[in-house]
């Protein structure tokens, strides 16, 4: 599999020369769950010595958070790449400009303390712990950040000397002016007009203003219009307690582009303000009898409820026995219980016993069957506003209606399957006192078969379930055959809710998938491992299919299964009407 990865680790700064150096990638080392960028998922990956291709250093940029969108976030280049037995070493040389200046005192400070390599390349399948290892791979880039993806790197020097050397003078940024050897301040300080000030004043206040008008956002509920849209979070952030994912703070910014002139700050400013405060309607008439135009509704899907709460699905969780590797067909063998006479006998002295026979059965070929689901979302939605919450949302519906087709597909597999009846027939119509009456003789049948023990579950159709909730006893009929509470002379209890029903020790489980009201009608007795069915889990697609009119929102996941041993199945069954 070809990847495109980061992995961080830890680095050291050497102030004196404007230096990083560190374990830009570690050998033998395990990372915590990092982001691949072809599928989107976090796993956990490991680099061998000899499996990672070193480029000219020259061609290795430094960036700051892997913001490779932005110039300025550019903030150096390798010197020195190096494969040693522990990892590949790096050393990189920052450039003097402000961003890079921060860079070395947030490192020189401890707040930047790892490397983030950014390595493309071809990875093995997963093992079983979930560890893809690396084939063949290079290293295509580097960024500073906080946290380390592999856990014990830790940082070995530290070197930011704000001084320019003499062979790289630079013309000051604040005033255009190549400065004398060693002055480091400059002497022409940027001013702001009263009219640069108030722009600025204005831009801030309008700002706080929309912030505060997004508290008072009301909710459109209705046919059609549920929104959607996905941003990534701002360069600031106004709430909470924590800074901003990309380090910046819009007082500090401020602050650094009124006060000191920063440029680079002034450009992140401008360009954030630009974004968040430019109208959208601007070329739209206002009047005060209709501001619907430039009101457009807003929509805080934090506040929406989605559908019912996944349903429990008792067939899928007795029977499932893993996960989906591939989407290949497989070969699953079964013993033939009827062919196979192995076992033990009387023995006659001086005589082997007689060899007897175990029997394996043809098998079956297993090819998993795929499930999918999309939701389209138009440009309006997007357009109109939303919140990433929506993704949430939407993603949580998903995962519901897989675990329903889940056990669909499982109850399918077992109703199709020719299955041997517990007892005796139940006559149509029959009331739930003659149904559990019935039922109860076959379970006790069960304990004389040899292996009638391992017959653990038992899932009952909508049908027979009601039946038996509603069954009576006694001339007058006045007690419930199963009791919810403290029962007496009773030979089984129903649970709160009636969430199962005790048949003399074995517990009836409500398995909806069985089939609706007079369908199919059988409820089932089994082994847990007479079944065996599979998933590969969701796999979420987005953006598919991206049109002017909008885009889709998608997951796709496989299902496989096989009645493994249908002696290990009985079924019950009961037509309620007569």
């Amino acid at each position: 599999m070809r990847r495109t990865l980061t992995f961080e680790v830890a680095f050291a700064a050497d102030a004196e020369t404007r230096t990083l150096r560190g374990v830009l990638l570690p050998f033998g080392a395990v990372s915590r769950p990092t982001l691949d960028a072809k599928t989107g998922r976090p796993g956990r990956f490991s680099f061998a010595e000899g499996t990672v291709t070193l480029p000219d250093p020259a061609d290795v940029i430094l960036n700051y958070g892997h913001d490779n969108s932005s110039l300025y976030m550019q903030v150096g280049v390798a010197t020195e790449l190096s494969a040693q037995p522990d990892g590949v070493h790096a050393a990189f040389k920052v450039a003097r400009t402000p961003e890079g200046d921060r860079v070395l005192a947030l490192a020189d400070d401890g707040v930047l303390k790892a490397f983030s390599a950014e390595v493309e390349g071809d990875f093995a399948e997963p093992d079983r712990d979930g560890v893809q290892r690396a084939k063949a791979t290079t290293v295509t880039g580097a960024a500073v950040v906080p946290r380390p993806a592999f856990v014990g790197a830790q940082i070995t020097s530290v070197a930011a000397s704000a001084a320019p050397e003499k062979e790289n003078s630079m013309k000051c940024e604040k005033c255009g002016v190549t400065h004398a050897e060693g002055v480091t301040e400059c002497a022409q300080p940027v001013t702001f007009s009263a009219t640069d000030v108030a722009a600025l004043t204005a831009q801030v206040q309008a700002m706080a203003e929309r912030i505060a008008d997004m508290e008072k956002i009301k909710i459109p509920v209705g046919p059609g219009t549920a929104q959607f849209t996905v941003t990534e979070e701002p360069i600031y952030r106004f709430g909470g307690t924590t800074p901003a994912p990309s380090g910046f703070d819009f007082a500090t910014d401020l602050a650094a582009a009124g006060l000191r002139g920063d440029t680079v700050a002034l450009a992140r400013l401008t360009k954030f303000t630009a974004e968040r405060l430019s109208p959208r309607f601007a070329d739209q008439p206002t009047t005060s009898a209709d501001v619907a135009a430039v009101n457009p509704a807003a929509y805080r899907p934090d506040m929406f409820l989605g559908q019912a709460p996944t349903p429990v699905s008792p067939l899928y969780d007795c029977f499932h026995i893993g996960g989906l590797p591939n989407i290949s067909q497989f070969f699953w063998a079964k013993l033939d219980r009827d062919a196979t006479d192995v076992g033990v006998a009387d023995h006659t002295e001086d005589v082997n016993p007689e060899a007897r026979d175990l029997v394996t059965a043809v098998g079956a070929t297993v090819t998993p069957a795929p499930v999918s689901g999309r939701v389209h979302i138009t440009r309006e939605v997007a357009d109109q506003g939303g919140n990433p919450v929506v993704s949430a949302l939407i993603w949580n519906e998903f995962e519901r209606s897989f675990k329903i087709a889940l056990e669909t597909k499982t109850a399918a597999l077992i109703n199709a399957a020719s299955i041997t009846e517990l007892g005796g027939t139940i006559a149509a119509g029959a009331d739930g006192t003659v149904a559990g009456a019935a039922v109860e003789q076959g379970l006790v049948g069960l304990q004389f078969l040899d292996d009638g023990y391992r017959f653990e579950r038992v899932f009952g159709h909508v049908d027979l379930y009601k039946a038996l909730a509603a069954a009576t006893k006694g001339d007058d009929n006045a007690d419930k055959m199963y009791p919810i509470l403290a029962p007496t002379n009773a030979t089984g209890q129903s649970a709160s809710k009636w969430s199962r029903i005790n048949i003399g020790g074995f517990d009836m489980i409500p398995a909806a998938r069985l089939g609706a009201t007079g369908v199919n009608q059988k409820s089932i007795v089994a082994d847990p491992g007479a079944v065996h069915v599979w998933n590969s889990g969701l796999t979420r697609l987005d953006k598919l299919s991206e049109t002017v009119a909008g885009w889709d929102m998608g997951v796709f996941a496989y299902w496989a299964g096989i009645v493994y041993d249908v002696t290990g199945l009985r079924k019950i069954t009961y037509d309620a009407t007569a």
